[in-house]
Order: C-alpha cells, then sequence, then structure tokens
C-alpha cells in the first residue's frame, strides 16, 4: 500500500509595492537624524543584548519563515548564527565576520559577511536572502530591520541566558526532531477549536503547513511556511479558523502534543484514523487528485462488491483475449469537473473522459464525453469495446467517494448510490 502524499497547499504573497532589480539594492525607510549619530544609535541597541537576540526571518517573496538566533562579538568583529535551515544548521552555527556601518548615506545597517548561515539559504523564489540589514524600528526589546537588496523583514528580541544556553545546547535541533517525528507519525491532524473541526498538515520536507475547514457547505482553506522554534513552530502567516487566528503551535511535552493558544484557551491537535473533512471537499488540494485503483490479481483490496468484481471480470477478460491485460485504473480528477478514468493495459493507456457534477453530499454524476486528440485519448478509443462495462458502469450511477480506514493505511472508496451493490476502493 501506499503511503499517504499530500499535496502541498501554497499560500501566494501578494506584493503591491514596486519591485527594483534583483541587482541593485532596495530603498528602506530612512533613518533620520545624523547619519553617525543613528549609527551610534544602533550599535548601543545592537550591543544591549548581552545574551544575542532572537528572531525570525522573513523572506518579502512567498510564504517561507526562518528561526534565527545570533550573538554579535564586538572585540572579534564575529557573529555567531543558528537557523532552522536543517538539522546541522540548528545545532553547529556558522562563525562569519559582520560590519555595522551605514548604508545608503543614511541607514545603519548589519552586515553578515562570508561564511554566514544567510548565504546558505535558498528561497523557492530562486534567489537567497539578504544579507544586510538597515534599522527599521525598535519597540521594547523588539528590534526590526530590513534588509538592503530584497527587503526581507529580519524581526529580533533581545535573548534571555536560557534562551543562549539552549541554542548552545543543541535544542533548536531537539526542537525540530520532536516535531518532524510528531507531523510524519500515522494518521491524519486536526484541531477542533469550539464548534470548528479543522484539517490541518505539515510538510516537514518544504516546511509548509496547510489547513481546511467548512463554512456550511463551502471549504475554506489556507496554506503557510513555518519556522522551528525551540517553543515550536511559527507561522509565516496565521491560519484562520472561521474567526479564530492561529500564529504559532507550541509543543507540550507533557502531552505529547502541540496546541494553539485560542481565546486564552489551549487546544491541542488531534490524530485521526481519516481526515475531519470529507474527501470530496479537499480531493485535488490537500488530498492528491489521482486516484489508483488496482487490478486485484496484482494487489487485492478490501470492499470490492461481487457486482463490482463482475464488472471488473469481465473487462479484465476482455482486455485478455487481446494480450493486453490490465493493471490499474487511474481516477485522475485534477482537472476541476473532469475525470479522466486511465486504465493502463499492456504497454500502454486508454484514457476515457467524463464531465462531472456533485451534490454538497458529494455525489458524483459522470457523463462520457468524445475521445481527446492525443495518444491516451486515441488507445481509448482502440479499446471502448473491452472498456465499455466500466464506462456504462460511471455514466449509469451516480458515484459517492469516501473514506476506508485499513490497516495498510486509508484507502478511497467509490459506492452507488444508485445501486449498493456496486463498490470497490483505492488509494492516493
Amino acid at each position: 500500500m501506499k503511503k499517504l502524499a499530500l499535496y502541498t497547499l501554497l499560500c501566494a504573497a501578494v506584493l503591491a509595492s514596486c519591485r527594483k532589480d534583483d541587482t541593485t539594492s532596495l530603498a528602506v525607510e530612512k533613518s533620520y537624524g545624523d547619519p553617525s549619530q543613528q549609527l551610534d544609535s544602533f550599535k548601543t541597541v545592537l550591543g544591549a543584548a548581552p545574551n544575542g537576540w532572537v528572531g525570525t526571518l522573513t523572506p518579502r517573496d512567498g510564504s517561507e519563515l526562518f528561526s534565527v538566533y545570533f550573538q554579535l562579538d564586538n572585540g572579534k568583529g564575529e557573529v555567531t548564527l543558528y537557523t532552522d535551515l536543517d538539522a546541522n544548521a540548528a545545532v553547529t552555527p556558522s562563525k562569519s565576520r559582520f560590519t555595522v556601518g551605514i548604508t545608503q548615506t543614511v541607514n545603519p545597517t548589519l552586515s553578515f559577511h562570508e561564511g554566514s548561515q544567510l548565504a546558505d539559504i535558498k528561497l523557492t523564489a530562486n534567489r537567497g536572502v539578504d544579507t544586510a540589514y538597515a534599522f527599521r524600528y525598535v519597540n521594547g526589546d523588539t528590534l526590526v530591520l530590513t534588509g538592503n537588496k530584497y527587503s526581507d523583514e529580519l524581526k529580533l528580541v533581545k535573548a534571555g541566558a536560557q534562551v543562549k544556553a539552549d541554542y548552545t545546547a543543541g535544542k533548536l535541533e531537539t526542537a525540530i526532531a520532536t516535531a518532524t517525528d510528531f507531523f510524519n507519525q500515522p494518521g491524519f491532524l486536526a484541531i477542533k477549536p469550539g464548534n470548528a473541526q479543522a484539517f490541518i498538515f505539515f510538510n516537514t520536507d518544504s516546511k509548509i503547513s496547510g489547513l481546511a475547514f467548512l463554512n456550511n457547505t463551502t471549504r475554506v482553506s489556507s496554506g503557510t511556511g513555518y519556522a522551528y522554534t525551540l517553543t515550536g513552530i511559527a507561522l509565516h502567516h496565521p491560519v484562520w479558523i472561521g474567526n479564530q487566528p492561529i500564529s504559532t503551535l507550541d509543543w507540550d511535552a507533557t502531552a505529547n502534543n502541540f496546541y494553539a493558544l485560542i481565546n486564552k484557551n489551549k487546544v491541542y491537535l488531534e490524530r485521526t484514523a481519516v481526515p475531519v473533512i470529507p474527501l470530496h471537499y479537499i480531493l485535488g488540494s490537500e488530498i492528491p487528485a489521482q486516484l489508483t485503483v488496482p487490478a486485484p490479481d496484482l494487489l487485492p483490496l478490501p470492499d470490492w462488491s461481487t457486482d463490482f468484481m463482475a464488472i471488473w471480470n469481465d473487462v479484465a477478460g476482455k482486455f485478455k483475449a487481446i494480450g493486453l491485460p490490465v493493471s490499474k485504473l487511474v481516477m485522475d480528477f485534477r482537472t476541476q469537473g473532469i475525470l479522466n478514468m486511465n486504465i493502463y493495459f499492456g504497454a500502454y493507456v486508454g484514457k476515457f473522459t467524463f464531465k462531472y457534477t456533485k451534490t454538497t453530499d458529494g455525489i458524483y454524476t459522470f457523463v462520457m464525453q468524445p475521445f481527446a486528440n492525443d495518444t491516451p485519448g486515441g488507445n481509448g478509443n482502440l479499446v471502448k469495446t473491452q472498456a465499455k462495462a466500466l464506462t456504462d458502469m460511471l455514466s449509469s450511477n451516480r458515484i459517492a467517494l469516501g473514506y476506508l480506514e485499513d490497516p495498510g493505511g486509508v484507502l478511497v472508496t467509490f459506492k452507488s448510490a444508485d445501486k449498493p451493490t456496486i463498490g470497490f476502493t483505492g488509494y492516493w
């Protein structure tokens, strides 16, 4: 049985401001007053954190997010930097030169030089991140800097002695390992604040999280990048369940679980056997849109009805008679309103196209269409007689999709709403 492979939800950041070419520096908010006084003030602020600075790096483009911790050694002109780029970066800091000076004639700027982990970060936007950050503002113990080239944001808070000790002891690497193990355990995750319930997932390879819930019968979803922190994870953008925003998930070592603080209440993640959202709402988004129905002699699956087995055997026998045994069907829902039923026979694929409508209860009605003008469509036309029992079954039955919990993983069920004796299963 194939293991669950979730499609990633991507939350695209819409940038309304104009951008300059990447080869030039972008103007940042001007610092007023005498530049030398501004520089002295900036150095004073930076030096007021004897245990270093901890925070997040937010690239201007996309939804990625990175956690950072660094400490400046003014005597050596050296900065020690940890990030959550990967496990090694979390436990082994980079040590590189840094300088504090004026850029663009007026902006006090902290620059990380060659050898810094910042140079190792590559974004999906096909660029690196800023390595020089100009002063933007300070508010209490919070310092916000803006990158001189891409306008990436570095939001920092003065670190305490315990934070410094935790980074030095490799606690960020431990936090990453704990979260990765938790998110990758079998099953599905849900969060249920109040009367709402949402399906939530985390792709630990891309550091992308996704969430989907139902507002009456309308699917609402959001996705965002996340960063690992000493206490849990921080989200690039808040995700909303109704009017409830979630910006962070904190780890509870006693409960061995993550929770969100909503209205001052801890709401823990729940692990479920199947997603809490009906399949038809998340097919093609959180759940892959291609569903595989293997030949039962190659991979027998449960819940195949006698009537459907008779349909399959009719089709399989006719293909076998022409020397082209059927190995599987792939029900492809990737195009909205279209099902392409792909029959794999011998070394060939035959495509049978259906338009569909579905009810709010997830009952699909399929109407067969002319064969596509491509090779799989042409193949389908050549074997339409052999495949007739399957195409007739789809055309003459309304089909409901659902989940089936199985020891080998969650399966997809196809059941006729018109003839309950027709049913079969597949997987994604």
